[in-house]
C-alpha cells in the first residue's frame, strides 16, 4: 500500500482550498480610489484589488474639482461674510481684541486661535484615504485568516481520516494473515482519570 508523505498532503489541501487573494503577495496589491456621487453604488473589491470610495453630494457631480476652481487667495473669491468680519475688526482694540493696543488687548488671542482652527477644520477635505485603505486591508486580512483556519482544519481532519484508514487496513491485513491483533497504544487505552491531589 502506497503512503503519501504528510507534507505533500498538506500542500495539496492548502493549494486547493486557499483563495486566490491569499496566494498573491502584498507587493502585487492594487488600490483603486474612486469618487462616487449621491446614491451611486461603490464598486466591490476584488481578490487582486482594493477599492475605496469617497462619497460626495449629488450637487458636486458636474462641477469642476475644487482644486481647479480658481485662485483661493483671489480677493474676488472671498465671501462677503469674511469681508464684513474684516471691516468689523477695523479699529477694534482693548479687551478681547487680540491686539497690542489698548488695555487687555491680548485677552482675545485664544478665542481668535480657536475660531481659526474651527474654520480650517470645517473647510478642510474630510477624505482620509489612508484610513479607508487600512480598513479595507484589515477586512481582507480577516478573510484570509478565516480561510487559512478552514484549510488547517480540513488538513487536520484529512490526516486523522488517513491515519484511521491506514490503521484499519493494517488490522485487516493482520487478521487475514492470522497474526495477533496489534497492541493498543498507551494513549489509546482506556484508563481512569488520575487522582486529584488534595489542596492544602
Amino acid at each position: 500500500m502506497t503512503r503519501l508523505p504528510l507534507f505533500a498532503l498538506i500542500l495539496a489541501g492548502a493549494a486547493a482550498a486557499m483563495p486566490a487573494a491569499a496566494q498573491q503577495s502584498v507587493d502585487a496589491e492594487k488600490i483603486n480610489q474612486v469618487i462616487v456621487y449621491g446614491n451611486d453604488k461603490c464598486e466591490q473589491s476584488s481578490p487582486d484589488e482594493i477599492v475605496v470610495c469617497n462619497r460626495l453630494p449629488e450637487t458636486e457631480r458636474y462641477r469642476v474639482p475644487p482644486m481647479l476652481r480658481g485662485n483661493p487667495l483671489d480677493v474676488r473669491n472671498e465671501a462677503w461674510a469674511n469681508k464684513v468680519v474684516a471691516l468689523e475688526r477695523v479699529g477694534r482694540f482693548g479687551t478681547d481684541s487680540c491686539s497690542p493696543t489698548g488695555l487687555g488687548g491680548f485677552t482675545g488671542c485664544t478665542q481668535a486661535l480657536v475660531a481659526g482652527a474651527k474654520a480650517e477644520r470645517k473647510a478642510a477635505d474630510k477624505t482620509d484615504w489612508q484610513a479607508m485603505i487600512a480598513d479595507e486591508r484589515a477586512k481582507r486580512i480577516a478573510g484570509i485568516d478565516a480561510a487559512a483556519d478552514e484549510v488547517e482544519a480540513a488538513v487536520v481532519a484529512e490526516e486523522r481520516a488517513l491515519a484511521e484508514r491506514q490503521k484499519a487496513a493494517e488490522e485487516l491485513e493482520r487478521q487475514a494473515s492470522g497474526q495477533a491483533p496489534a497492541p493498543t497504544a498507551p494513549h489509546e487505552a482506556d484508563a481512569a482519570d488520575l487522582p486529584v491531589p488534595p489542596k492544602n
